[in-house]
């Protein structure tokens, strides 16, 4: 019997790509390649804001995977785009404005369109990676019978849309990251248990770096807290940065702020802020490994992989209050604390910072539930199913996990 064949869909694709659901992709891709042929789907832009050609269309491989880019002819008008969200979001029945929204934000490649139409037959499983995007708004719906959607899905403006139920209601199979989101797609979309599964990221083994290196080649000579991603209010990086700010006006001699990642938010030069723009994983991991403390400021997450790799480190989190998903990982883990608003964030990282010796066993905490509950093996073996039980046809028995 041949080895099956899945095609996995996603807006962009690349190591040097630094969005969650797009690193969600690659790990799937990476995952799936050793016992399935796998084939990514994806746009040749590398800005998520206008979609831009950027990559040549075509086949390449990264990492052992193929992948086939498409042209996005007609990239996004970020300002036109901005002024039509709010009248969507203001009126999220009305499907016929959900669809210029939708168009409006992107990516829409007829081309990936059409291979999808014409050659996703030639494919045994369809994967959908996050739910938000014309990618698979548009590109789910032409495959449905053999689709896996995986949505990354949170409690956001979009997700009340109209335009998403169709969606939801047609995937075969919905693998989410946490109970959280499982949850609110149950009471959101209505999804049952019969095709749902909670699979989550593996985590490898944290690499061996030095815990000192990254604070001494940036000139960091107090205790500093590290965060992780894109610099985008949607992350909640404004949001950190003023409280950090109140943090340090409470306390002058507090810990300093490390934001790891590049975006187009414009930050205020504060003398203990550091912005390192992108760096390789290396590097990122040499900033976790030293912080004294890893914020999570984000309040909408279907999983952190930030979290995980805190974790990985033995670092305490400090994780934004206003997601279920950062609260219900930071207590099933025993990994890390929240804050609702700034005042909490000065206690709570104060309390961290001044008790080195808590916030290490706190780490500890998150690194056992790293090792318990994120091993590939045991990551894997859910997500295999999953993909197995659309490979197998629609006589095959409800998913599990």
């Amino acid at each position: 019997m041949d080895t099956p064949s899945v095609a996995i869909v996603v807006q962009r694709y690349g190591p040097e790509i630094g969005g969650g659901a797009e690193e969600e992709a690659r790990q799937v891709a990476t995952l799936l390649r050793d016992t399935l042929r796998v084939t990514v789907l994806t746009t040749c832009a590398r800005d998520y804001r206008t979609w831009q050609d950027h990559y040549p269309p075509g086949e390449t491989t990264i990492d052992g995977v193929r992948v086939l880019r498409f042209s996005v002819p007609e990239p996004r008008d970020p300002a036109a785009f901005d002024a039509l969200s709010p009248r969507a979001y203001a009126d999220p029945a009305n499907l016929e404005l959900g669809e210029r929204w939708m168009r409006a934000q992107g990516p829409v490649a007829p081309d990936l369109l059409d291979h999808l139409r014409t050659r996703g037959g030639e494919y045994d499983a369809v994967l959908f990676q996050t739910y938000l995007y014309a990618t698979t708004v548009l590109g789910l719906p032409l495959v449905a019978d053999r689709s896996i959607l995986v949505p990354t899905l949170h409690d956001e403006p979009p997700a009340r849309l109209a335009i998403f139920d169709a969606v939801f209601d047609a995937a075969r199979v919905v693998v989410f990251n946490t109970p959280e989101e499982a949850e609110f797609a149950a009471e959101r979309f209505g999804v049952g248990r019969d095709r749902s599964v909670v699979a989550g990221l593996g985590v490898d083994p944290a690499p061996s770096v030095s815990a000192t290196a990254f604070a001494a080649e940036r000139g960091l000579t107090r205790p500093y807290v590290v965060c992780v991603g894109r610099l985008d209010p949607s992350k909640g990086t404004d949001l950190l940065v003023e409280a950090h700010r109140a943090y340090r006006d409470r306390h002058p001699d507090g810990a300093d702020l490390v934001l790891v990642g590049r975006g187009e938010l414009e930050l205020p030069a504060y003398p203990w802020l550091t912005v390192t723009g992108f760096v390789d994983d290396l590097e990122k991991h040499r900033a976790i490994a030293g912080a004294a403390v890893v914020a999570v400021p984000s309040p909408y997450e279907s999983l952190s992989i930030s979290q995980l790799d805190a974790w990985n480190h033995a670092r305490p989190t400090l994780a934004n209050a206003a997601s279920p998903v950062l609260v219900g990982q930071s207590r099933r883990a025993g990994g890390g604390l929240w804050f609702a608003d700034a005042d909490e964030y000065a206690t709570m990282l104060d309390f961290l910072v001044a008790n080195p010796a808590l916030a290490d066993a706190i780490g500890r905490q998150g690194r056992a539930c790293v090792g318990r509950d994120y091993g590939w093996d045991t990551v894997g073996a859910i997500w295999r199913d999953g993909v197995n039980r659309v490979v197998e046809g629609p006589g095959s028995p409800p998913v599990s996990g």
